[in-house]
């Protein structure tokens, strides 16, 4: 009988996955870019706080998913990007550079559509993608909000296009805004992650922050400038933090701050404050920039990319600009809890 029962269900089981539809397979899609300035009023303008501009430019596509940027990865020589949507889907695009390395533009680009646990694009509320965090075995976690959880896809070629896996997201988060969730997730080494809610407080002001590994976190407070709110963070080459803050009125616009923290100061129930970098505000060029990608550079140079979320807003746009700092000594890295 036991036999009988188990062959019924696996005859079942392959007859539901061959009618189960795959979902649809990544396509080419046009991506227009044009090459903006730091500051409109002096093209020539390359300097801002601590940071040199490299570059950037202004992406577009007639493709109804192009926009809503909030995660991104760049390859470690600068060729490719990779992002996701807080509308469920993906972009991978190369990147083009003149002969002094400077950003000058997009070339081949393709998207494709997040998938879930079943193996079938990501839908609703289930589908709001807040950052992108690249593992060193090539897996990448990815942080949503509204349905506050953190997902865990394989390596896979393209991306994304085998099932994820559920991670364990940290105590609480679940009671977080709706839109208030995790905003930056960074794998900072040796199985260490750094993770920041944009908008859920920790006491004092401070906003909630864990650092994780092995799936067991522990909470810390990160301090951010007043009325601001964190929407991305990255590793540096030599250790420390680089968190994005930014805030929004229709009296200043849209401001970001660049704010690095160092990674041996990150400890569990500690309040945490960074050191300001830069700030760009108008009339600089800026926008909503919700995601950043670091890579290591010449010398001791620190390659920044920050990338903006037009929020599929036609009075927005979707800004990859290019940065670069000079590292400093690197940061002894997090002792074990």
């Amino acid at each position: 009988m036991f036999r009988r029962i188990a062959a019924l269900f696996l005859a079942a089981t392959f007859a539901a996955a061959a009618f189960a539809q795959d979902p649809p397979a990544p396509a080419p899609v046009v991506v227009f870019s044009q090459s903006v300035p730091l500051d409109p009023r002096d093209p020539a303008a390359r300097r801002i706080g601590q940071l040199e501009f490299r570059g950037g430019i202004a992406l577009r596509s007639t493709d109804p998913r192009f926009g809503g940027f909030s995660g991104i990865h760049v390859s470690t020589d600068g060729a490719a990007l990779l992002a996701v949507s807080d509308r469920g889907a993906w972009l991978r695009l190369r990147l083009l550079y003149d002969r002094n390395g400077r950003l000058t533009g997009a070339g081949q680009a393709e998207m494709g559509a997040l998938i879930g646990e079943d193996g079938q694009p990501l839908t609703g509320a289930d589908r709001d993608a807040e950052d992108l965090a690249v593992l060193p075995d090539g897996s990448m976690l990815v942080p949503f909000e509204r349905r506050h959880r953190i997902l865990h896809y394989p390596e896979a070629s393209p991306p994304f296009s085998k099932p994820p896996v559920a991670f364990p997201i940290p105590e609480g988060l679940e009671e977080a805004p709706p839109n208030g969730g995790l905003e930056a997730l960074v794998h900072v080494g040796r199985g260490f992650l750094v993770a920041i809610a944009e908008r859920m407080t920790a006491g004092g002001g401070a906003l909630a922050a864990w650092v994780g590994r092995g799936g067991v976190w522990e909470p810390f407070g990160y301090v951010r400038k007043p009325g601001f709110r964190v929407t991305a963070a990255g590793l540096m080459p030599a250790g420390d933090l680089l968190v994005i803050e930014h805030r929004y009125s229709a009296a200043s616009g849209s401001v970001a701050r660049f704010v690095r923290v160092p990674r041996n100061a990150i400890a569990p129930r500690r309040r945490v404050e960074g050191r300001e970098l830069a700030e760009l505000a108008p009339p600089l060029t800026t926008e909503n920039f919700e995601s950043v990608a670091i890579r290591r550079g010449a010398a001791r140079e620190a390659l920044i990319y920050v990338m903006s979320d037009d929020n599929f807003n036609p009075l927005q746009r979707t800004l990859l600009l290019m940065f670069a700092v000079t590292e400093e000594a690197p940061a002894a890295p997090p002792q074990p809890q």
